[in-house]
């Protein structure tokens, strides 16, 4: 935490980024943090606020698109977690078949949820490049670059030691939150959907394995002492 600059969590559905609000919660006090999806976030839009409340905030997170940071007047550090997106659209389908408000998905089957169901197609450049309508790969790339950490799920706990080190946490220790137990595995799904999946995924496929790459710079960068710290970290997390 950087006095004075305002933290910026985006989190994109089914990434892991529950466990991350939770950690994140622990690290600044709570009139600290604008969590847009809290309730009572939900009844009070960002724009309401004072520039006296906006001041006072140093942690904001959510299922923002990029580009929140303009309702704010002070410096900012993005920070995001991406998923492989194949597994992500399937946790997702799971998901919100039982989730509240979404009953439209509960009469899908996974294929048409694939090409028409919310929080699927592209959906993780769609964010990141910071539009709800229009795709742009190199945009979101480009944003990505000025992010001070970017992670991916599958290395969750080489993501979380490395927000750590870039934003002085302290206590970085969790029980996963928010994981979808009624799935098919990505081994189970047939190999027609899961192409499907990439058809209307390549992009988000595209940003991720440019994520990873950001990632593994970072991870390059550690001291012998990090590198040491990591993997102690990761034994007492269990993996």
């Amino acid at each position: 935490m950087s006095e004075g600059v305002l933290d910026i969590f985006m989190h994109v559905p089914k990434t892991g980024g529950t466990t991350i609000n939770e950690i994140l919660k622990k690290q600044y006090k709570l009139r600290e943090i604008y969590d847009h999806d809290s309730f009572e976030k939900k009844m009070m839009n960002l724009s309401e606020l004072t520039e006296q409340e906006k001041r006072n905030i140093k942690a904001v997170t959510g299922h923002y698109f990029y580009g929140i940071h303009h309702e704010f007047s002070k410096p900012y550090n993005y920070f995001t977690m991406l998923r492989e997106p194949v597994d992500r659209v399937i946790s997702s389908y799971y998901f919100l078949k039982d989730y509240p408000g979404y009953e439209m998905v509960k009469e899908m089957t996974l294929e048409e949820f694939v090409v028409k169901g919310p929080e699927a197609p592209n959906l993780q450049t769609l964010m990141v490049c910071g539009s709800q309508e229009t795709a742009d790969l190199e945009q979101a790339k480009e944003n990505l670059k000025t992010f001070s950490v970017v992670g991916v799920t599958e290395l969750f706990n080489e993501t979380l030691f490395c927000i750590q080190k870039q934003f002085a946490w302290r206590d970085i220790h969790y029980t996963r939150k928010n994981i979808t137990k009624k799935r098919l595995a990505k081994e189970e799904v047939p190999i027609d959907v899961i192409n499907l999946i990439k058809h209307y995924n390549h992009l988000d496929l595209d940003l991720y394995d440019f994520a990873k790459g950001l990632l593994h710079e970072k991870l390059q960068s550690l001291t012998e002492a990090d590198r040491q710290q990591l993997e102690k970290f990761k034994r007492q997390q269990g993996s």
